[in-house]
């Protein structure tokens, strides 16, 4: 059964724009929190994915599992590969914050664009325009400055590794491209809730293999840690991801992605007050380079497309 509701203003689309990015900028404020009371990431990235699951649970169940079983099997399975592919991005982002800063972390995860770009010409056979290609360059570049700069740099947590999170962080960035390509094939013919539920099972699929395989338990952890795991997947999982689900079916993804580029400024922002969390200057420099070459491929997208 489809809930055909009226089209949200423009005001009102920005508004969730807005209360989005502020929500998902203090994930990794809540990851580093779980950290400390050793919740494993592999379990953070669980107890994420299934907070989604269970709050949409009870709609499904009474309006939305008639659209998903008269879905073409095609397009269910879609959706859970979606899911599995963002589950894996967002176990490889949480992982990657034992070993870097938030800053670096979101700063490679910022580049998301960059690699949404690549897939379009690599798969989806795209022309790129000179400012695309430009931008591609400045982000790289950017990239290189802030992965060189934090080789060197002592590991967040004891026996990590700095150039183990960048490349975990990157791997992280190049899932969500592919989970955001095959969301926007289906979105405009699945309803928000029943996807977004789909999204989150396939997620909670793929953290729980990892769990499986790797041992990790689910108990016997400080109960403070549950609750920042908690208030993760509400801020980051339900007000940020969710909302902006929603409102891709409204507005254009490249406006959209433009705005969310806010996020890693935002989290940086809250890493330096709260964690002391300082970046050194060719790390600042990097990241700016960065974000600068990813606004550029996004704008440069905008005009290529009207």
């Amino acid at each position: 059964m489809r809930i055909n509701l009226a089209a949200p203003s423009i005001a009102q689309l920005w508004i969730l724009v807005a209360l989005s990015a502020i929500a998902w900028s203090f994930g990794p404020i809540c990851v580093r929190y779980a950290f400390q009371y050793d919740i494993p990431p592999a379990l953070v990235s669980f107890g994420r994915m299934i907070t989604g699951v269970l709050m949409f649970a009870p709609y499904i169940w009474y309006k939305g599992q008639r659209e998903i079983v008269a879905m073409p099997r095609r397009t269910l399975w879609l959706a859970i590969g979606a899911g599995v592919l963002s589950g894996t991005n967002i176990l490889l982002m949480i992982a990657s914050l034992e070993h870097i800063s938030v800053m670096v972390n979101q700063a490679f995860i910022a580049t998301i664009p960059i690699w949404v770009a690549f897939l379009e010409v690599t798969l989806l056979k795209q022309k790129l325009g000179q400012a695309v290609w430009v931008g591609i360059l400045a982000a790289f570049v950017g990239g290189f400055m802030i992965a060189f700069a934090t080789s060197g740099e002592p590991a967040i947590t004891d026996g990590g590794n700095p150039t183990f999170g960048v490349l975990l962080a990157v791997t992280s960035a190049c899932s969500a491209s592919l989970y955001i390509i095959v969301g926007r094939r289906l979105r405009g013919s699945v309803s928000f809730v029943p996807y977004i539920w789909l999204v989150y099972f396939g997620g909670g699929l793929v953290t729980l293999f990892i769990i499986a395989i790797s041992g990790v338990s689910f108990i016997g952890y400080d109960p403070r840690g549950y609750l920042w795991v908690l208030l993760l997947a509400i801020l980051a999982q339900i007000m940020g991801h969710g909302a902006l689900n929603y409102v891709v079916k409204f507005m254009s993804p490249t406006t959209l992605t433009m705005s969310v580029q806010t996020v890693p400024v935002l989290s940086a922002t809250w890493a330096y007050f709260i964690f002391n969390e300082i970046p050194t200057g060719w790390q600042a420099a990097g990241a700016v380079i960065l974000l600068l070459g990813v606004m550029i491929v996004l704008r440069g997208q905008h005009r290529s497309s009207h």
